[in-house]
């Protein structure tokens, strides 16, 4: 460790002289101004609670390519990308990033369209389209989905103190700091003001990360460049620690809660389309420079820990305005994500629960409070996420690990039943089953608990896929086409501009 460097616990934290530190959080305070005053300016936008949740479904390609990307663009791809990087090189500290990226990316090309044509508000509208509304199912799904979200939730929020932290910050103040800013701008504007903001914090993010890599390379030179370049893509011994990174949002963003409110919110199928492609291209380009980062800035600094040398690139190579601007560029990573995560969780909560398994009859703009509930559900969010985030260890394994049930249990018979015909309920269900208890066993595996370290989960959610997969085909196809329910068979929500309403599904056809 070079004498620049003081451990603090688990964390290095850069001695930075007091008027760069100062110049520095200057720029960060005012991100966070500006945070403020964009969430209440779209405030005056919320007339109901799918302007709310969905904005109106009157999003623009820029937008919902801004937000789909800052959604993925999270501490896992920043942060996690570049300590990846640092320990085993440039590629490595990829692949996450290369998992969300093909994932927006197949997304646009499969299912991001068709799913906007047939409208809704969360994944759950297809299934009960597709094989008939139950409220069990709703519930189910809430309940597996509160830990998945909860979880990504707290680890950008843990990954936004440790930022903070480590200029001097307590991490307990950082943290509640960052909830408040988070609280007061989602409350205030939902969808309108998150989508707004992310267009800010994309920008940060582009200009910001770029910087910091250039400076990590030029600390090492051209050779070093070339030699990082060379680092094979999947070195020996790590295949299994590369498909866990890869595997779960590569296949599973398609039928995201997250991505789907985005492609619900969008104008058009089109645009919808169209902007997980862009946004893809975008979260591949950021991870390129955050793993970057990490490779160089350990060549450059190898006393240096790997989870250190992002930081500590930014506070001994960069002027104090560019460090401010890739400081703010870090926090607007994880807060951006942080921000989509409370409305999915808002959405989940609106639309499942309140609206689906308590008052089944009624539409979502037509129920009582609908837009107070979703505030408050997002405010009761906050606060548990924050609390896990103060206990919280491990951003990448935290966001990856709690995704296991619901995506274990609902990717099959989502993406299955969107692309394939011949999909019946009975084979939704006995994938819902088998891929839930797979996903449910790695997610006790992988967390702290009686039964952590149980079995190796880096192919945990893999394996539920597969399984779930072939369960899903065989039990389709040995019965009969399963006939549709009374009442069942609509995706809840138009796709055009109007209130939220029950629309007759279809097949979709390809965009």
């Amino acid at each position: 460790m070079d004498a620049e460097t003081a451990r603090v616990g688990t964390v290095y934290r850069p001695v930075v002289p007091a008027g760069t530190l100062c110049r520095m959080l200057a720029v960060i305070a005012c991100y966070f101004l500006a945070t403020l005053v964009v969430g209440a300016a779209f405030s005056t936008r919320i007339k109901r609670v799918s302007d709310y949740l969905i904005a109106g479904r009157q999003l623009g390609l820029a937008l919902t390519t801004a937000s789909l990307a800052a959604v993925q663009i999270g501490a896992g791809v920043i942060l996690g990308g570049a300590e990846t990087g640092a320990a085993y090189g440039l590629w490595p500290g990829m692949w996450y990033g290369l998992g969300c990226g093909g994932g927006l990316i197949l997304a646009g090309l499969v299912a991001a369209g068709r799913m906007r044509r047939l409208g809704g508000v969360v994944p759950i509208d297809f299934f009960a389209a597709r094989y008939g509304e139950r409220r069990w199912v709703r519930l189910f799904a809430w309940l597996c989905n509160i830990p998945s979200l909860l979880g990504i939730f707290a680890a950008q929020v843990m990954a936004s103190g440790l930022v903070l932290s480590g200029f001097g910050f307590d991490f307990t103040f950082a943290v509640l700091t960052i909830g408040a800013v988070i609280l007061v701008s989602n409350v205030l504007s939902g969808m309108w003001g998150v989508v707004a903001v992310d267009l800010v914090q994309i920008a940060v993010i582009l200009v910001g990360i770029p910087i910091a890599a250039a400076a990590a390379v030029s600390g090492g030179g051209a050779p070093a460049l070339g030699e990082i370049l060379a680092t094979p893509f999947i070195p020996r011994g790590l295949w299994t620690k590369a498909v866990f990174l890869i595997t779960p949002f590569l296949f599973s963003i398609s039928v995201s809660y997250d991505a789907f409110i985005r492609y619900q919110a969008a104008r058009t199928p089109r645009v919808a389309q169209w902007a997980c492609i862009l946004s893809g291209l975008l979260v591949i380009g950021a991870s390129f420079c955050a793993a970057l980062i990490g490779a160089a800035g350990k060549r450059a600094f190898p006393a240096v820990a790997d989870g250190s040398v992002l930081p500590h690139v930014v506070t001994t190579m960069l002027p104090p305005v560019a460090g401010g601007v890739v400081v703010a560029a870090l926090l607007a990573a994880a807060m951006s994500t942080a921000n989509a995560l409370l409305i999915s969780l808002a959405g989940c909560f609106s639309r499942d629960f309140y609206n689906k398994v308590l008052h089944p009859g009624a539409e979502l703009d037509d129920l009582p409070h609908g837009t107070r509930n979703a505030r408050l559900a997002l405010a009761v969010a906050l606060v548990l996420g924050v609390a896990a985030a103060l206990r919280a260890r491990g951003i990448l394994d935290t966001i990856i690990i709690f995704n296991y049930p619901y995506m274990g249990s609902m990717m099959v018979p989502l993406l299955g039943g969107l692309l394939w015909a011949r999909a019946t309920s009975r084979g939704a269900f006995a994938a819902m089953a088998v891929g839930g208890a797979i996903g449910t066993a790695a997610f006790l595996a992988g967390a702290p608990g009686p039964l952590h370290g149980w079995f190796n989960i880096d192919l945990g959610l893999l394996i539920a896929f597969a399984v779930s997969g072939l369960v899903f085909v065989v039990v389709s196809l040995t019965g009969a086409p399963s006939p549709r329910p009374a009442g069942a068979g609509t995706v809840s929500g138009t796709v055009g501009a109007g209130a939220v309403t029950d629309a007759p599904w279809s097949a979709p056809r390809t965009p």
